[in-house]
């Protein structure tokens, strides 16, 4: 029996149901097309790594964003929409077959070994970034998941700050910062030696460093390069230099 859809990826499909394709998204560059694009070819990508893995064949090298999404960028978006269904139904069932035989299978996945555990809450991230990325705020609290924020800072962490190290206004000079909320754990982002790392600090009571104080929603939104749309959700303790560094070094994938 496969897995329920989660929430995150019904909640988003059930915006795209009234969001006309032309729509523009809060993805630069990006309509609603473009969003349904990426994300039934990053299912796709997954079973694409799954199948081989279930048979006991070679799993292919993952391949880059414009390599994989080019096929479905092409297709009307009726076809689109009924294969974004389509492939993430194919997913979760390929990770149930692959979790039912062993719980802690890895395969290869972008570079490194990734725990198949992972795609699941790895996919419910993206189906809720951009579900906001069309529709913005919603009141049904699934951005404020804690697991989603354990995700992006655990697993996407170094891709999440790539982009932003290239933009980085004073690249290379020495930084940190917090963003911290809701009784959670701080989130650091840190500059050290010129390597750009984001992870989890639990010292928050002493920590004398600047931050931002977020709702758990905009929380991750900020962490994912977005700006939340009701702006008092974040609160600056940090002077406007600092404030502009971080937000170049934020800036998503």
């Amino acid at each position: 029996m496969t897995t329920p859809r989660p929430p995150e990826a019904a909640a988003f499909l059930e915006v795209l149901d009234s969001t006309p394709p032309t729509t523009l998204s809060a993805c630069v560059a990006w309509t609603a097309h473009e969003v349904s694009a990426h994300l039934a070819a990053g299912a796709a990508e997954v079973s694409r790594h799954l199948d081989p893995f279930l048979g006991g064949e070679a799993v292919p090298a993952t391949r880059s964003f414009e390599a994989r999404e080019a096929l479905y960028r092409a297709m009307d978006d009726r076809s689109l929409r009924q294969r974004l269904d389509t492939e993430e139904h194919k997913m979760r069932m390929l990770v149930d077959q692959v979790l039912a035989a062993d719980p802690a299978a890895v395969v290869p996945w972008t570079g490194r070994q990734m725990p198949v555990a992972k795609f699941a809450p790895h996919m419910a991230s993206e189906f809720a970034i951009h579900r906001w990325d069309l529709a913005g705020d919603s009141p049904d609290g699934l951005l404020a998941r804690p697991g989603l924020v354990e995700h992006a800072v655990g697993v996407l962490g170094p891709l999440l700050l790539r982009r932003g190290a290239g933009r980085d206004p004073d690249r290379g000079e020495d930084f940190a910062a917090r963003l911290r909320g809701d009784g959670q754990p701080d989130v650091r982002i840190s500059v050290e030696a010129g390597s750009y790392r984001i992870g989890f600090a639990h010292d928050q009571q002493d920590a004398g460093e600047p931050w931002l104080e977020c709702e758990p929603a905009a929380r991750l939104l900020v962490i994912w390069g977005r700006r939340p749309d009701r702006r008092v959700h974040v609160r600056s303790h940090m002077s406007p230099e600092m404030l502009l560094r971080l937000q170049a070094i934020l800036a998503g994938y």
